[in-house]
């Protein structure tokens, strides 16, 4: 394990602990080696948020959190609730990360990647059955020490009832659930989700839902099921119901842990998760990431509050990008989600449909196919490369192009810079604008664009309404044919 200096800024000294050293830092706060004043080595956790509902939660798990068996987690020994900075003892577990250890050495393999497997989830069986939720696991969050590997930085002052807060990230994005994206809470599914994807990372060397943009790993953990060719056949069909979108299908950490060790007496309904899961496990040779529309998608999850929940834990308020990606959507072996062809025009034969008359101060607006149609008026392909956006994950000016057809109920709409490509419904005509919606159906995230007339332009704006309204993209778009 690496250890850095001490800052000028951290502090020397909490408590009866003598700090030595800075062993990492994460989205909660800042890891200690330290030394007890035994001359013991341990682990002081100061945490980031000293408000007084994160001190309160933090004592209220502190009692839940000792009782976790220790043998494969990293032991809670002591904290302070009531001084200046919060902070949590526990146990130095003297080993890399699961983390470091793939960076340094790439994917485990054979017995280390067995072991790694069952002993996580035992550890997960022990916190589950303390009453805690972890909410955070990843790779980081697994030392590999001397005698095995140990589960770390589990439930500590992190909010209860949800996946976000108004400062920062509730959980790492590639390890989130889709129902935590979503704005769930977390909870003991959420926790297997998490740690099957731990895994999967740990047996192919890179994490399973890609590691580019937020944005695009979000979605991807919403809308597809990743290559489970890596793993051992024994593992991999279990480890495939863990990932299901549905928490409701996934089977316990305890259930989970016996299919491990002892598939004979596995839980029947564990036995028929892993039948469900060896099915969506991909065959060797595919790639990396491939496309499935999530069940959980097609129930009804909102994904547009997935993003929502998301520019909250990242942005501070921001929201994140429309990232399309229908049932045709690919995604390369780099990770990069590829568009499909835009959708065929809803004209029969590709030829027009009648116009309607162009409407005359009044505004028309009905459901989808329901005889709201685009005005011969606004038809043309329109373009404009200084669009700008709250989205903090895009910055900058970017280009976005629409494609609208006399007659038609929707049109073709694009942003080349991120690959995002789709087809806009139209709901409301008046003489001035056009107002289209993305809805969740498609399995893209919902929002609302609106196009109004600007002299020879037209002025474009999208929100992520329906929602709270924390994103706008605005911008002129000119004919470009």
């Amino acid at each position: 394990m690496v250890v850095t200096p001490l800052t000028p800024d951290d502090p020397v000294r909490l408590g009866a602990f003598q700090l030595a050293g800075r062993v990492g830092e994460g989205g909660q706060g800042v890891v200690y080696l330290a030394h007890a004043p035994s001359g013991e080595q341990v682990a002081v956790k100061v945490l980031f948020r000293g408000d007084t509902a994160s001190r309160a939660r933090l004592a209220r798990e502190l009692s839940a959190l000792e009782s976790v068996a220790p043998f494969c987690t990293a032991r809670v020994l002591t904290a302070s609730v009531d001084g200046p900075l919060p902070y949590v003892v526990s146990e130095f577990v003297d080993g890399p990360s699961l983390e470091g250890r793939i960076r340094e050495r790439g994917p485990l393999r054979g017995g280390e990647l067995e072991r790694l497997v069952v002993g996580t989830a035992t550890a997960l069986t022990a916190i589950h059955a303390a009453g805690v939720v972890h909410r955070d696991f990843k790779p980081a969050n697994v030392l590999l020490g001397p005698d095995g590997p140990r589960v770390v930085d589990f439930g500590i002052a992190r909010a209860e009832g949800a996946a976000t807060t108004a400062s920062g990230l509730i959980g790492t994005p590639a390890y989130l659930s889709p129902e935590q994206i979503g704005g769930a809470p977390a909870s003991p599914a959420s926790d297997v989700f998490g740690w099957a994807a731990t895994m999967l990372c740990a047996a192919s060397g890179s994490p399973p839902f890609g590691a580019d943009t937020v944005p695009a790993v979000l979605n991807r953990i919403l809308n597809h099921h990743p290559d489970l060719s890596p793993l051992p056949p024994a593992f991999a069909g279990l480890i495939a119901s863990c990932l299901d979108k549905d928490p409701a299908r996934r089977p316990t950490a305890r259930a989970l842990m016996v299919g491990l060790v002892d598939p004979v007496a596995a839980d029947p309904s564990t036995e028929d998760l892993a039948r469900i899961g060896s099915r969506i496990a991909a065959p060797p040779g595919r790639s990396a990431l491939t496309t499935q529309e999530s069940r959980r998608g097609r129930r009804g999850v909102v994904t547009g509050a997935a993003l929502v929940a998301v520019s909250l834990l990242i942005a501070a308020g921001v929201a994140a990008r429309l990232i399309p990606s229908t049932p045709e959507t690919g995604v390369d072996g780099s990770g990069r989600t590829t568009p499909s062809a835009p959708p065929p025009s809803s004209s029969p034969s590709g030829s027009e449909a009648p116009s309607t008359p162009e409407p005359s101060g009044t505004e028309r607006s009905a459901p989808p196919g329901n005889g709201v149609e685009i005005p011969a008026s606004f038809a043309g392909a329109w373009a404009g490369d200084g669009v700008t956006s709250t989205n903090p994950f895009s910055p900058g000016e970017k280009r976005i192009e629409v494609t609208l057809r006399k007659g038609d109920d929707g049109a073709e709409w694009a942003e080349p810079v991120n690959g995002c490509k789709g087809r806009i419904t139209l709901t409301k005509v008046t003489a001035e604008e056009l107002t289209f919606t993305l809805g969740s159906g498609t399995g893209c995230v919902p929002g609302t664009v609106w196009l109004k007339r600007k002299g020879d332009a037209l002025t474009y704006t999208w929100k992520d309404v329906p929602g709270p309204e924390l994103v706008t993209e605005t911008g002129d778009l000119t004919r470009s044919r």
